[in-house]
């Protein structure tokens, strides 16, 4: 999982493996994605800061010609997305309303593919942007995303107004684990900064 790991797993649905209509989108989640570029409360600022700290230092005194002699294990966020109690369909509502494609299955690694309709994860984008989330029971567990480069500009407005709604609705914030950035999903230009950063 890179320089650090972190205590989540992945849990692949319980659900039966299914297939795929072959023009289908189909999102791929890998297991190293899972809460990589993560999505949470507001109120874990300061734990997260504190971790990047611990990251960055521990990356500085730990490489080596091959990479890193040492790892740093991410703790779990003191105010985890679950307390929140958003309901699934609360959020599902939300990224629907916006336009943002809703997928029927997800690929997990290779191979395995998932149906979204009976299994605890759900996806929602388009092959540069996707926003995963799992749930508990009927609540939002942890919600992520993966992204890379988008060209389209209606697309990137899409995207921009999705994520600032989540910030501006429920108080969610962004951490890139991976650059260690920090965005404050209230703010439109750290938002659009963010994701300019992948046209590079």
């Amino acid at each position: 999982m890179g320089f650090f790991s972190f205590l989540k797993r992945w849990k692949a649905n319980k659900t039966p493996m299914v297939e795929s209509d072959p023009n289908e989108f189909v999102p791929a989640l890998w297991e190293d994605d899972y809460c990589q570029v993560e999505i949470v409360s507001y109120e874990n600022q300061a734990f997260i800061k504190k971790q990047s700290t611990g990251i960055s230092d521990l990356a500085e005194k730990s490489k080596s010609p091959l990479g890193f002699n040492e790892s740093f294990e991410r703790g779990a966020m003191p105010f985890p997305t679950l307390t929140k109690e958003i309901r699934i369909d609360y959020l599902e509502y939300t990224l629907s309303g916006f336009g943002l494609p809703k997928a029927k299955h997800i690929r997990y690694g290779a191979k395995q593919i998932f149906d979204c309709a009976s299994g605890n994860t759900k996806a929602f984008g388009y092959y540069n942007f996707i926003i995963f989330f799992d749930s508990e029971e009927e609540f939002v567990k942890n919600i992520w995303i993966t992204t890379g480069l988008i060209v389209d500009i209606i697309q990137f407005d899409l995207i921009v107004s999705v994520l600032y709604d989540l910030g501006e609705s429920l108080e969610f914030i962004l951490i890139d684990w991976d650059s260690l950035e920090l965005i404050d999903l209230r703010d439109r230009r750290q938002i659009e900064k963010y994701l300019r950063g992948y046209s590079k």
